[in-house]
């Protein structure tokens, strides 16, 4: 009898081993850089002739297939175009803009994933900070004023991004109104751009 039950209870555990469900490890990937080209649109346009950005991206899942993403982007201008900008009821010309910045965050949302979840489609939608750098002119006049040039602006994009395997192609329309918080470069100063890039995905 012993024997019997001892032999039933092995089959019952075997049974149950055979039964158990390990969860799936997800596994989509955190760290996202993106390299892009920057095309200024409408006044905009008359400020710089167009950008190199890189972005950095950390990426934390909040639902089924849909993330927010924490990240920063620095940005090359090239060809930047002097301003007119106010000062103490004086017009002076700055210099055109070198470099950007903007610190923000995403929400992603895959709207197309693969069965093996290797090729997705995402969209993205971005809020953040932004500022264009312009540096101060040269001369003992300019030294003694407390000239901060830099505009400082709050910013919206929208983007789509077609991954494979950790890599793909994106493009980001960006709406930044300089303006908003900074006259004196003038009304109408510009605000929308549009990036075409590569992204690159991975896990530490």
């Amino acid at each position: 009898m012993n024997k019997m039950l001892f032999l039933v209870l092995i089959a019952f555990e075997m049974n149950a081993q055979d039964t158990i469900v390990f969860p799936k490890i997800d596994l989509y990937k955190r760290n996202i850089i993106e390299e892009s080209y920057g095309i200024p649109l409408g006044a905009l346009a008359d400020k710089y002739e167009s950008s190199i950005n890189t972005a950095f991206y950390m990426r934390t899942k909040i639902a089924k297939r849909q993330f927010i993403d924490f990240g920063a982007e620095l940005s090359g201008i090239v060809k930047g175009k002097s301003i007119s900008y106010k000062v103490d009821n004086e017009n002076i010309l700055l210099e055109g803009s070198k470099s950007s910045f903007l610190l923000g965050l995403r929400y992603t949302r895959f709207l197309y994933q693969s069965p093996n979840e290797n090729f997705h489609i995402e969209s993205n939608s971005g809020i953040g900070w932004k500022y264009l750098h312009y540096s101060k002119p040269d001369g003992e006049r300019f030294d003694k004023m407390d000239l901060k040039p830099t505009l400082h602006t709050i910013a919206f994009s929208q983007g789509i991004k077609i991954m494979f395997y950790g890599f793909g192609v994106h493009c980001n329309y960006h709406y930044s109104p300089y303006d908003l918080f900074n006259s004196r470069a003038g009304k109408n100063f510009g605000d929308s751009s549009i990036n075409l890039g590569l992204s690159g995905s991975w896990n530490f």
